[in-house]
């Protein structure tokens, strides 16, 4: 059995700990060591990576347990990537897939490892020419990127339907045709999702486009209202009940809309 214990470059929270051979009772002493060493380096997320691991037993197994408990009262964790099929079946009949976390290699243990304990924001651009039968693929892409980030069916359904409307009134307000884009930002966290969408202006809608957005005292509180009697009014209204925060900023050269919507489920 041979290990090997190097650091990721990106955090010096991150230790990863390469396991070769077989890992049976006589290296639980040196896995302990290896342990013990990371432990005082003050690390507090551990990748192990087992894809050499020929064959372990439950006695290591143990072993693993014992230091995933104490990462996680540091606040991070102990996760096993690298597999082999062998290994993973041992593993799963051990029952350790109900308390490790299997990844399939290094690099998408940091990610889990950034997006649960660092909240590290992920995000995607998109620019497409200024057509109406270009939106619902933004749309559709939209929902299954929240949905893949593990937010919920009601959540996506929100976003496309923010998307959606955004996008639709950057068509039919801006300037349209191929030399035109609407620029369409997702950033995405465990707990918000945070929407960017700027067009071109058609200077003769920007006067339409400012009084449609502009705050009307209703009820007190100094909240922005949004004219219900305009079909796009009623689009920008919609916005605004699903989302948590909404602003729109109004130039002769572009309009940009930012949503905030906070994670419900």
């Amino acid at each position: 059995m041979t290990m090997e214990i190097s650091s990721d470059r990106g955090s010096e929270e991150i230790a990863v700990l390469k396991v070769s051979g077989f890992l049976d009772f006589s290296g639980i002493a040196a896995l302990s060591k290896f342990f013990e060493k990371i432990a005082t380096e003050n690390r507090s997320y551990v990748i192990v990576d087992l894809a050499g691991l020929e064959a372990i037993c439950s006695a290591a197994l143990g072993e693993f347990m014992g230091y995933r408990k104490r990462f996680v009262e540091r606040g991070g964790g102990l996760v096993f990537v690298g597999l082999s099929g062998n290994i993973r079946s041992k593993l799963t009949l051990l029952g350790a897939n109900k308390i490790f976390s299997f990844y399939q290699d290094v690099r998408s243990a940091i990610n889990a490892y950034e997006w649960d304990y660092k909240k590290q924001s992920k995000s995607v651009a998109i620019s497409f020419p200024a057509n109406l039968a270009l939106v619902p693929p933004v749309r559709q892409f939209a929902s299954r990127l929240v949905k893949q980030k593990g937010y919920s069916v009601k959540d996506a359904f929100r976003i496309e339907t923010i998307v959606d409307e955004i996008c639709n009134n950057a068509v039919e307000h801006g300037l349209t045709g191929p030399e035109n884009t609407v620029d369409v930002r997702i950033a995405i966290d465990k707990e918000k999702i945070d929407i960017t969408v700027t067009n071109k202006s058609a200077p003769e809608k920007v006067a339409v486009l400012r009084e449609l957005t502009k705050p009307q005292a209703r009820g007190g509180g100094g909240s922005n209202h949004v004219g219900t009697d305009d079909k796009r009014g009623r689009g920008l209204a919609l916005i605004r009940m699903l989302s948590n925060d909404m602003d729109v900023d109004i130039t002769e050269h572009g309009t940009t809309v930012h949503v905030i919507k906070l994670r419900e489920e």
